[in-house]
């Protein structure tokens, strides 16, 4: 898939650190008009502001509260692109005391999180004349090793979106 950002309005989520700052980068230098850099903290993206001035527009976001994601949306009405890029990871076996908490959490973020995003940005994208809605996985959420059993349980149900596009044809 190919799709231009140059002169594009972009929304990322975990843009503080990591993947979702190198995202946040890459956008601007290959000409974004505008990232919207949605974090927990706006404080946390301060040295991306510094480093780019008004093309970094902070937004508070927290994927385990729907109602920052319908402000976010609100906020940011002019996205044509959203990068879903936020996750968590909280290490656990499926027998350890804390797996239910762990998988609490991480559905909270990983799964609903997703499906907030996707349900308030959905309108905005078809207003602005349609765009683009990515979901960002990494390695660690795909691979399984010995504390990432809760993690794995996530996976199946973020990716039922991707394996069926046709239930999100009329968006």
């Amino acid at each position: 898939m190919n799709y231009d950002i140059k002169d594009k309005t972009i929304l990322v989520t975990g843009a503080n650190r990591g993947i979702g700052k190198a995202i946040v980068e890459s956008f601007i230098e290959h000409g974004a008009t505008k990232v919207y850099a949605a974090v927990r903290q706006i404080n946390s993206v301060s040295s991306l502001v510094e480093q780019y001035g008004d093309q970094v527009v902070p937004i508070q976001v927290d994927l385990g509260d729907p109602k920052s994601i319908v402000a976010a949306a609100q906020t940011a009405s002019d996205v044509q692109i959203v990068i879903n890029n936020a996750g968590v990871f909280q290490a656990g076996t499926p027998l350890a005391e804390d797996a239910i908490a762990a998988l609490e959490f991480q559905m909270k973020i990983n799964v609903y999180g997703l499906i907030y995003m996707a349900g308030a940005f959905a309108p905005v994208l078809k207003a602005n004349g349609g765009g683009v809605f990515a979901q960002i996985n990494s390695v660690a959420s795909l691979k399984g090793f010995p504390d990432s059993a809760t993690l794995l349980l996530t996976v199946p149900q973020k990716l039922r979106p991707i394996q069926s596009p046709r239930h999100y044809e009329n968006y």
